[in-house]
Formats: structure tokens, C-alpha cells, sequence
């Protein structure tokens, strides 16, 4: 339950964050029910289309595992997600000056008022599309992650009526609940005095995450080449992704601590006895909201740290197995592998590097071999976990069905030929794979 809680909380909670803040900017289109009506359209169908767009993906993924490439998909939607979102931070600066130029001239020039005003209000349609098409966007990119841990839990003949799996399916929705409520959270706190700079740096948290996903995707298709300084730090930030969360957090943990601060100057004893009232209840909502805010974010720094950090303890890869030498070929008996559990074995190369490569039954005669190893993560390795195999280093569970298939952190694969009862693969394509392998 706290894994499953953990891990959801984990991939979405920055998403969500930064989903509240722009909320909080997207301007209504006047007063009154009408207006506040075309603000609440923009959001939900930002929030519609996204949600929808994540669902397709994620039913493709696994009806069609090898029609869409993840890195493919990343590559074109993280620039245009890092986009929207500059150019929304733009347009609500550009919307917050005019604003005050408007009140400057309220107060000097009643006259100029009503002009000032529709020059304040005008693109005001242009930032509901852009912060609508942004929320699309950052939803696309992080609901689908948590959809598939859905279907991690739920897949490989496990019990739905189990108690574990029933535990499982309750960390998950609650973890659902608590970014939900947070982003209500973020939604409101961003509202303190109106104050940019929260949403501002939320957002920056997220665009430095996608920044970083799109180098990886970069190197992953040797588009790019960093030195190996420079990827130990990216990697650092990618393999500690917790971090970008917990900066969103800290600004607004800085706009609770402003808000507590806030609630014990306001006024409670008035000219009379209603403005006294006035005050304690404000007193009082201040303090509920910053309180509230705290304890949320509380839970969700624990669920991406600690809890995060028990259920990633390190684990141990499985010994590799024993195969025969033939020729130039080493060979596997079908019968040692045929079982549809993960096996692993490794490889001396004539340089001395051991080079590992996996094996597993997918279904009937069909086999998934590939070295244990993928583009994105290097050689860290997979094991298997309830009937799952997983990435040791990013925690991904592969669709075992494309096992042997180029893309995403799939093991890269390898020839092999399967005949006469043993499986085969030439010594050739592992003396090729040494540099994958070596320190």
C-alpha cells in the first residue's frame, strides 16, 4: 500500500502543483456567472482533453505496445509542454501590468477608466487557450505514467480480491486523493496577494524536469554527447527526480508560512462589533488554509522521500545461469527456460568484460532475449517481481510481450535463433555489446 502510494504521489504530484497554479491564473472573461462560466470551460477542458489523451495512450500502449515509441512521444511533446508554459507565464506578466496600469489610471482619470480597462482585459481569451492547452500538455505527460502502475498492480495473474492487492489498489487511490487535494492547495496559496513568483517557480521546477527528460531522450538516440561530468549530473537529478517536487513545495511552504504570518496580523477587535467578527473569521480561515496546506504537504514530502526510499530498497540481481559454448554460438536448452520466468546469463568477452543478456518465454514458442541492458538506463539490469519484469534503476515494469523490440527502456535486443530444442545466440552480437558492458 505505501509503495503504490509512494509511487503515484511521486509522478504526480509536481504535475498537479503545477496544474493549481495555472488555474489560479487562468483570467474569467468578466464578472459574474458568464464570465467565471468561460474560466471554468478552459480549465475542465484542458483537464478533459488531457485525462482523455492520457487514457488513449495508455490503452495503445497496451493493445499495441510497439505502434508508439515513449521516446518519440517525449520528444515532441516535452518542447511544445516547456513552451506553452513560457509563453503562459509571459502573457499573465504581460495581463498583471496592465492590470495595474488600469487601477493607476482609475485613480487619476475616472474617464479613462472603462478604456483602461478593456486594454487590461484584452488577450485575456489568448491566456485561458494557452494555460487550457498547457494543462492538457502536463497531464498527457504524467497521467500515463500512474495509469501504468495501475496496470503494473492489476496485471501477471494477480488476485484482484487479495488482500495485498486489495492494499494496493487503496494506496493508489488515496495517493490520487492527496494530489487532487493538493493541487486545490497550490490553486489556493497561489491566490496570496496575487503573488506570481509561487506559480513562477513551480513551473520551473517542472520545466527543469522535462528539460532533463529531453537531453536523456537526446542521448538515448546519440543525437547529442555530453561529457561524462555533465551526464552525472543529469543523471543524478533524473535517478533523484524527488527533488523538482520538493522545490515546488518549498515555495509554497514559504507562501504557508506567509499566510500564518498573514492571519495573526489582521485585526480582531474593529469599530464595531461586526468588523470584529470580520477580522477573527479571516484570522481564523487564514490560519485553517495555512494549517491544512502544511499537513498536506507533509504527506506528500514523506511519500516522495521516505516512502519512495523504502520501496526502492536496493535489489539484488538474480545469479546468471549456466549455458554451453557450440561453435561460435552459446546455447541455451529450451527445456531450463521455458518456464516464463526471467533468466539471465553472462558472457566473457575476449576483453575481459562480462556481458549479460536475459531470457524469457513469452508465449508458446516465443521468446524475448536482449542484453540486460537498456538505451535510457545503461547496464543496471532487470529482475523479476510478481510475475513482472522490472527496470532496476527506474523502477519501470516492461510489457514482457515486447521484450526483444528496439524502444523505450526495453532490453536492447540481440540475434538469436531458437531450433532443435536450444536456443542460440552468436558470440559474435555479445563480443559487440562489450562497450555497453564496460566500466
Amino acid at each position: 500500500m505505501l509503495v503504490q502510494m509512494s509511487e503515484a504521489t511521486l509522478t504526480l504530484l509536481l504535475t498537479m502543483l503545477a496544474v493549481g497554479a495555472v488555474i489560479r491564473f487562468m483570467p474569467a472573461a468578466g464578472r459574474g456567472r458568464r464570465g467565471k462560466l468561460a474560466r471554468s470551460r478552459a480549465v475542465w477542458g484542458g483537464i478533459i482533453v488531457g485525462m482523455a489523451s492520457s487514457l488513449a495512450l495508455t490503452i495503445i500502449n497496451v493493445e499495441a505496445p510497439k505502434s508508439v515509441n515513449r521516446q518519440t512521444v517525449g520528444l515532441y511533446t516535452l518542447p511544445i509542454a516547456v513552451v506553452l508554459a513560457l509563453i503562459f507565464l509571459a502573457l499573465v506578466a504581460v495581463r498583471a501590468r496592465r492590470m495595474r496600469a488600469h487601477l493607476t489610471d482609475t485613480m487619476d482619470d475616472e474617464a479613462r477608466a472603462a478604456s483602461s480597462m478593456e486594454t487590461a482585459l484584452r488577450g485575456d481569451g489568448l491566456v485561458r487557450l494557452v494555460g487550457a492547452l498547457f494543462i492538457a500538455f502536463a497531464l498527457f505527460r504524467g497521467v500515463p505514467t500512474a495509469m501504468n502502475q495501475a496496470l503494473m498492480m492489476t496485471s501477471g495473474g494477480v488476485q484482484l480480491y487479495s488482500t495485498p492487492m486489495v492494499l494496493a489498489i487503496v494506496g493508489y487511490a488515496l495517493a490520487w486523493v492527496l494530489v487532487c487535494f493538493l493541487t486545490w492547495v497550490s490553486y489556493r496559496l497561489c491566490a496570496w496577494n496575487n503573488r506570481v513568483w509561487p506559480a513562477a517557480v513551480i513551473l520551473a521546477a517542472l520545466l527543469s524536469n522535462y528539460a532533463l527528460l529531453f537531453v536523456r531522450i537526446l542521448k538515448a538516440k546519440r543525437w547529442i554527447k555530453t561529457s561524462k561530468e555533465a551526464w552525472a549530473v543529469i543523471s543524478w537529478f533524473i535517478n533523484n527526480e524527488a527533488v523538482f517536487t520538493i522545490v515546488a513545495a518549498v515555495a509554497l511552504g514559504i507562501v504557508v508560512v506567509l499566510t500564518w504570518v498573514a492571519s495573526r496580523s489582521i485585526p480582531t477587535v474593529g469599530a464595531n462589533p461586526a468588523e470584529g467578527r470580520l477580522g477573527r473569521a479571516r484570522s481564523r480561515l487564514y490560519k485553517s488554509m495555512a494549517g491544512t496546506a502544511a499537513i498536506g504537504y507533509l504527506c506528500g514530502a514523506l511519500l516522495i522521500t521516505v516512502g519512495v526510499a523504502y520501496g526502492s530498497q536496493e535489489v539484488e540481481l538474480s545469479a546468471p545461469e549456466s549455458y554451453s559454448v557450440v561453435e561460435d554460438q552459446v546455447s541455451v536448452n529450451l527445456a531450463d527456460i521455458s518456464d516464463g520466468h526471467l533468466h539471465r546469463f553472462e558472457y566473457t568477452t575476449s576483453g575481459g568484460v562480462k556481458v549479460r543478456f536475459i531470457v524469457i518465454q513469452k508465449s508458446g514458442s516465443s521468446y524475448g532475449v536482449g542484453l540486460d541492458a537498456c538505451e535510457i538506463c545503461g547496464p543496471t539490469g532487470y529482475y523479476e517481481k510478481d510475475g513482472k519484469v522490472i527496470c532496476k534503476l527506474c523502477e519501470v515494469a516492461m510489457n514482457i510481450a515486447t521484450i526483444g523490440f528496439k524502444g523505450g527502456c526495453n532490453p536492447i535486443p540481440i540475434d538469436y535463433k531458437v531450433s532443435n530444442g536450444t536456443l542460440t545466440v552468436p558470440i559474435s552480437a555479445l563480443e559487440a555489446s562489450a562497450s555497453i558492458f564496460a566500466k
